[in-house]
């Protein structure tokens, strides 16, 4: 399995969301030990790498957290909507340094207690969904003057590993990463919104492709991404 952006014709470029690099990593690992194929991933927020698949980026198959970015493709006839496969899903948490001593435990407290990362909704779907989550839970304006955007989830996880920020949205699989922060509450538990779910479709039209993506789709790939904690 290589990471990374050259091109070989041979093995399949994936482009996916940058809260996948570990969980994604080792699948890789696994689909190139039961195949004898590889393939390579190239990392960075959804939005973006829809963006630049639409520029005209090269690249065999996409996996996108939430839908925006996929539509994008879809849209631009990129990728066919019948070829869309929802593989996983996730949670959406708030989490503090490891260090911190704050013990707020409910959203409410968050109002006034410290600066917030969160991923850019411009950029990132996770923080689309942090932006559903707190406008359900009535706090998005009182929070608006405390938010940090982020580039992404791991930006985001990584101010609030540092202390540069008091907390961070992250989804609950990279809280989970590190022991460098520590889960304060679970708001996926705690709206109706949608949990954070991911895309995968392939770009080409070449067998390789579709091959990861139903392995993606297989027992051995579950339960690596339940290992990682995501949910199907």
């Amino acid at each position: 399995m290589a990471i990374g952006c050259s091109r070989d014709a041979d093995v399949p470029l994936i482009h996916a969301a940058a809260s996948l690099v570990d969980v994604l990593e080792e699948a890789g690992a696994e689909y190139e030990a039961e195949t004898g194929k590889s393939v390579r991933f190239s990392f960075a927020g959804s939005n973006l790498i829809a963006n630049q698949i639409i520029a005209g980026a090269p690249g065999d198959a996409v996996i996108f957290a939430g839908e925006t970015p996929i539509d994008k493709l879809v849209v631009a006839e990129k990728v066919a909507e019948s070829e869309i496969a929802q593989i996983l899903s996730n949670r959406l948490v708030v989490v503090k340094s490891s260090s911190s001593v704050a013990n707020h435990n409910d959203p409410s407290q968050l109002v006034g207690a410290g600066k917030i990362a969160i991923p850019d909704p411009a950029t990132s779907p996770a923080g689309e969904y942090v932006e559903a989550a707190l406008r359900e839970l009535g706090l998005l304006d009182s929070l608006q003057d405390q938010i940090v955007p982020t580039l992404n989830v791991r930006a985001a996880l990584a101010a609030a590993e540092s202390g540069n920020v008091a907390y961070a949205f992250v989804y609950r699989t990279d809280a989970l990463s590190t022991t460098g922060v520590e889960i304060v509450f679970d708001i996926s538990g705690m709206t109706e919104t949608t949990k954070p779910k991911y895309y995968a479709a392939p770009i080409s039209g070449d067998g390789p492709t579709r091959e990861f993506i139903e392995f993606l789709q297989s027992l051995a790939a579950r339960t690596i991404f339940e290992r990682h904690g995501f949910e199907r």
